[in-house]
């Protein structure tokens, strides 16, 4: 039987969800759709693990076909709701067999499709205003389960590094450091001899080649909203911004635009959103060039589309905060010496709001 959590189950809601309903509807910054902003279906593919299928929407006949078959959209609606309930009740990764029944009548063998960049579903749309049906890849997000990541974790991607300035050259006080648990008590720590972190590298250098592709000083931002989290105490995307505006870190000239702090965070979390990885050497194309699906706690479906940047911008920019990955796992958060200099690794991990 196939099984999964929440997260997963979810993608095969929303796949589900759009086909009863046959709309793609768009959002605002706070997750709420506009009744009278869609954009209608004609088809949904699927790459599952056979051959890719696609399901066509026929309006006409309120029915969804594919390889020859059809199924209502009243169907596809029964079940999305069947679904809805089981995704909700669930406590880890389980099966059904009512869901898996219906799975193999509609030719869908796995609850989440292949996928080899960050495109879930790939979705033709009508748009109405330019008459345009083009075929969009867009990425999945539900809020019935835990805090989705944005921006995974990786140990040997994702780490700042950062020299430390004013703590004392001794082994016994930089192991006291290394056994605290908790960045509120190093924070502590290093408070008492007056010592400050200032930036060094981006310790991997196809990382830092993306950041710098978006802005050249995109990885100093990105470090100094960094420290602001593990040794400030702010953990949303939003009010590091606001603490970014005034400390002004990047010593931006008065009378710079008061919104170039929200503007440059804005690019790097969209960026991330639709293509950009810490890993893999980033070309600036988007492979979920659609945008971003959402998946409500009531069960709504909400589109983010990349033609309506502003709102995805916006949701993107309300609804993430930093995480503190396994500090063991992605080795950071002690203090080395190197020489007669102290330096520090902190590792980004940006997860969506539940």
């Amino acid at each position: 039987m196939v099984s999964g959590n929440k997260g997963e189950w979810s993608e095969l809601y929303a796949f589900f969800r759009l086909l009863a309903d046959g709309k793609l509807y768009s959002g605002d910054g706070e997750t709420n759709i506009y009744e009278d902003k869609f954009y209608p279906i004609l088809k949904i593919f699927r790459d599952d693990s056979k051959d890719r299928i696609s399901y066509c929407i026929d309006t006409e006949n309120q029915c969804v076909t594919f390889d020859s078959n059809s199924v209502s959209q009243s169907e596809f609606n029964s079940e999305a709701q069947y679904l809805l309930s089981f995704i909700k009740s669930l406590k880890g990764t389980e099966g059904d067999e009512h869901i898996e029944a219906f799975m193999n009548k509609i030719g869908c063998y796995t609850i989440k499709a292949k996928s080899a960049d960050k495109a879930d579903i790939r979705i033709v749309i009508h748009n109405l205003t330019t008459g345009i049906k083009p075929e969009l890849g867009y990425s999945i997000k539900s809020k019935l389960g835990g805090n989705s990541t944005l921006l995974n974790a990786n140990k040997d991607g994702s780490n700042f590094l950062y020299k430390i300035n004013g703590f004392p050259l001794s082994i016994n006080k930089i192991n006291e450091f290394n056994s605290l648990d908790k960045f509120k008590k190093k924070k502590n720590f290093l408070d008492e001899y007056g010592a400050n972190l200032s930036f060094e590298n981006v310790v991997s250098s196809v990382f830092n080649s993306n950041l710098q592709l978006l802005d050249f000083c995109m990885p100093k931002l990105i470090a100094e909203a960094l420290k602001l989290y593990y040794f400030g105490g702010i953990n949303k995307i939003s009010d590091v911004v606001e603490k970014l505006k005034e400390l002004n870190p990047l010593s931006f000239p008065n009378g710079s635009h008061p919104l170039i702090y929200e503007y440059k965070i804005k690019q790097f979390l969209l960026n991330f959103a639709l293509g950009m990885t810490p890993s893999t050497l980033w070309d600036g194309k988007y492979n979920a060039n659609g945008g971003y699906i959402v998946v409500k706690e009531n069960g709504d479906v909400v589109c983010y589309h990349f033609f309506d940047r502003n709102d995805l911008e916006d949701y993107l920019f309300k609804n993430t905060f930093f995480d503190t990955p396994s500090t063991s796992r992605h080795e950071f958060g002690k203090i080395e010496m190197k020489g007669d200099e102290l330096f520090i690794k902190l590792n980004i991990q940006v997860r969506f709001n539940g």
